[in-house]
């Protein structure tokens, strides 16, 4: 089996319909519903980790640029076809964001493009040194999940909506708008993704 070749059980329908069932016992079951789902997540990450890409990764490897895409491009498509997030730019920032999967912040956290907590997140936090110490970032069950909440954080954001008005093949409006909206405070980060993006050829991923 290849590293492309993962279960395609895990699939996007399901990730949605479980975390609409997340949502459903947070706020309409009693608090003792409440309770258990914050308190016995272990049997449903184990489940996801053995679906998930990540678990055919051996511990401790460092993976390669090119692995890395080949590994989550099937879940940039994804995130494209049903967030509307160009699949290149999703590509070359979990690539800058997490070092290709290697960073610290993304082994310990399955965080791959550096979100924060933000008042609307209600899962689990790591704190961790950026641009001040100790700030808070989000911790995900799986790599999946993370590319999930990147789309999802995007298109929920109002100062992020006039992106959505770009050509899906737009991804350098797409890297000079991220940085105007503040995605990031480097004032590189549009070139930086440009560059990452014609180096390893992503913006053929937004045609697909």
């Amino acid at each position: 089996m290849t590293s492309c070749q993962w279960s395609s059980q895990y699939t996007y329908q399901q990730r949605s319909e479980k975390r609409k069932r997340e949502l459903t016992a947070k706020h309409g079951g009693s608090s003792s519903n409440n309770q258990t789902s914050k308190t016995e997540p272990q049997k449903e990450d184990t489940k996801k980790s053995k679906k998930g890409v990540e678990h055919k990764i051996p511990p401790g490897k460092n993976l390669s640029p090119q692995e890395y895409i080949d590994y989550y491009k099937k879940y940039a498509i994804e995130s494209m076809h049903h967030k509307k997030v160009p699949a290149s730019i999703t590509l070359a920032q979990g690539l800058l964001e997490s070092g290709s999967g290697n960073s610290k912040l993304a082994r310990a956290t399955n965080n791959h493009f550096g979100i924060k907590c933000g008042g609307s997140w209600s899962g689990n936090t790591y704190k961790y040194d950026d641009d001040r110490p100790n700030e808070c970032f989000r911790v995900y069950n799986s790599v999946l999940d993370s590319y999930e909440d990147h789309g999802n954080f995007l298109r929920t954001r109002s100062w992020y909506a006039p992106l959505f008005k770009l050509k899906i093949t737009d991804y350098k409006g797409w890297a000079k708008g991220l940085k105007k909206a503040g995605y990031a405070t480097d004032p590189k980060y549009p070139s930086k993704l440009i560059d990452i993006i014609e180096k390893y050829r992503l913006y053929e991923y937004d045609k697909r």
